[in-house]
């Protein structure tokens, strides 16, 4: 089976902090902000994007392209060249634009981040990338992805090995190393091989797992990826035939066990959490109850804030959980504090907790 070069494949790294009750401007923000983590151009490739501007006013910012560890990337856009990685935008409400992304010559990859001038509530961005493959001058095959979306941890089930490819872009804001972690499983779920490796500021590579994990014999099974900063991104297929798909690669879930500690009352049993670009979501499961409760939140300075509300036997709760210290989903176990409150009657808990991961 001939693979096209393996710098072709999508994935991205991303971070974004959030301060307590104020979102910092240097977030990548969903509809705000959009991340294709894999752009190809040259040789048999092109890359469009289509965007549309469904706000009421019009949408600026920069539309900038990174390759190999961050270097700003000059493809050709719509028949100009990109000139220090960047160009400027400029979409009108309503309008829906596509931007051509062509080299002459081989082909080359990169990835692409559109940012916004501003954090008003009255431009939103929408749109997706599609990968035109040619042979002889006629289109034979495309593949279309959305924007990346974030994640701490990932579990990309697969049915052929060797027909997997991955990309990782570090696009952290912070500028920090990104330290990865991947696990290969088997079918039946055994650990098969452990892999870490770290990302520089802005870092771009691409791979099939194959040479990921090189002399690796599998089938079907799955990949764990973990990150101690938020990251999203996709995977392909490459099927008999040159054919290719995207494949979904966004949060898994994390299960905790919680546990009161200090004598406190401590009225849950479990949580369940995963990332959404930079928001928390989750379940929170009573102890004593069988209740379950739609939980979300956020990262402030590294630390986890939860919120919580629902019905149950007539009464409505509401909760609140914080974590002691910073928190990535990669921990083991952590600490913190919950609050919770029950009108009409007013009632009031509050204590400290200690969550273990459940393998």
């Amino acid at each position: 089976m001939k693979k096209i070069q393996l710098a072709w494949f999508p994935a991205v790294l991303l971070f974004s902090g959030m301060a307590l009750g104020q979102v910092s401007f240097q977030n990548i923000f969903p509809f705000k902000d959009m991340v294709f983590p894999q752009v190809a151009a040259g040789g048999a490739y092109e890359s469009w994007i289509t965007i549309t501007n469904r706000g009421p006013e019009v949408w600026r910012g920069d539309l900038e392209f990174y390759n190999g560890k961050g270097v700003p990337w000059n493809p050709v856009v719509n028949g100009t060249a990109i000139v220090g990685g960047m160009r400027r935008v400029s979409i009108s409400p309503g309008d829906t634009e596509t931007y051509k992304v062509t080299l002459p010559g081989s082909t080359e990859a990169g990835y692409a981040l559109f940012t916004a001038d501003d954090a008003d509530l009255t431009n939103f961005m929408e749109g997706y990338l599609t990968y035109y493959i040619s042979a002889g001058g006629a289109v034979t095959d495309s593949v279309g992805v959305l924007p990346a979306r974030q994640f701490m941890v990932s579990s990309l089930p697969f049915e052929d090995f060797n027909s997997i490819a991955l990309g990782l872009v570090n696009t952290d804001p912070k500028e920090r190393t990104a330290n990865l972690k991947l696990r290969l499983h088997a079918e039946g779920g055994s650990l098969m091989k452990t892999k870490q490796f770290q990302m520089v500021k802005w870092e771009y590579s691409a791979q099939y797992l194959s040479h990921l994990f090189p002399d690796t014999t599998l089938g079907r099974g799955r990949l764990e990826i973990e990150s101690d900063v938020p990251v999203s991104g996709i995977a392909l297929t490459q099927a008999p035939g040159n054919q290719f798909s995207s494949l979904p690669l966004e949060s898994t879930t994390r299960v905790y066990v919680i546990e009161g500690t200090g004598g406190h009352p401590n009225i849950f049993r479990h949580i369940i959490l995963w990332t959404e670009s930079f928001f928390v979501k989750g379940y929170v499961e009573l102890r004593d109850e069988t209740a379950l409760f739609a939980i979300s939140g956020y990262f402030s300075e590294d630390r986890l804030y939860l919120h919580w509300n629902g019905y149950w036997e007539d009464f409505e709760y509401f909760g609140y959980i914080k974590s002691d210290a910073a928190f990535t989903l990669g921990q083991q176990s952590f600490t913190g504090i919950w609050h919770t409150a029950w009108p009409p009657d007013l009632g009031f808990e509050s204590g400290n907790f200690v969550a273990t991961l459940v393998p």
